[in-house]
């Protein structure tokens, strides 16, 4: 089993209310499955970016079946334990060091040219989740535009977003704390998807294990 200490889970605690990390983990990776349209994830690569430490509680505890797993994240604490602590041959953990708002203020400012460190592996699903909802929109549209480069032609990419109706753009929940609830119109999130070469398979609302005001989106590559 694996027990991640409480210092590296920095979910909301509403969601913390909801379960352990490896039952709200779980709940997730099914729904993005059913989503999907697959039955689970066995022979499957899939790509965390912002991953957290509960996919990796969910994979571990939880017996998750797939073919490989690879976790990315700006928190390199968590990185470094997570990747000392789980000998499995299926799960990859990296750390990366771009600049966020709300959770790595010195770090590099995010370009469409930004490298993840994987070198060309491509992947048949590609997930986000909580991270959009903490981006600026040059930010969102070079995750975008990276995670493009990572995909596979058949594969897809899953991701929450705060989503509110109206042609405002683009604008940030608590003001005083910039990317700590960033919200966007369709139209921009669709501009920005369409600007990376993604399309929108799907769009729906509130997940199991996840907040109420993040809706989630599914997308193929163009």
């Amino acid at each position: 089993m694996l027990v991640v200490p409480e210092k590296f889970n920095r979910n909301n605690p509403a969601i913390r209310a909801m379960g352990s990390p490896a039952d709200t983990g779980s709940a997730l990776i099914k729904y993005m499955c059913d989503r999907i349209g697959v039955a689970n994830l066995a022979g499957l690569d899939l790509l965390d970016l912002g991953c957290g430490s509960r996919f990796a509680e969910a994979i571990i505890n939880r017996s998750i079946q797939l073919n490989s797993y690879v976790g990315i994240d700006v928190y390199k604490e968590m990185i470094d334990f997570l990747s000392e602590e789980i000998d499995d041959p299926r799960l990859h953990f990296f750390h990366i060091d771009t600049r966020n708002l709300q959770y790595n203020r010195a770090g590099v400012p995010l370009t469409d040219h930004t490298i993840l460190p994987i070198g060309g592996k491509r992947f048949d699903v590609i997930c986000m989740y909580s991270v959009i909802t903490h981006q600026l929109p040059n930010d969102a549209g070079a995750l975008f535009k990276i995670l493009r480069r990572h995909v596979r032609e058949d594969g897809h990419m899953f991701f929450s977003a705060a989503v509110e109706e109206g042609n405002f753009g683009y604008r940030e929940q608590f003001p005083d704390a910039p990317t700590g609830l960033s919200v966007y119109s369709l139209d921009l999130l669709t501009q920005l998807l369409d600007a990376a070469h993604w399309r929108v398979l799907s769009f729906a609302k509130r997940v199991p294990g996840g907040l109420p005001n993040q809706e989630t989106i599914l997308c193929a590559p163009i």
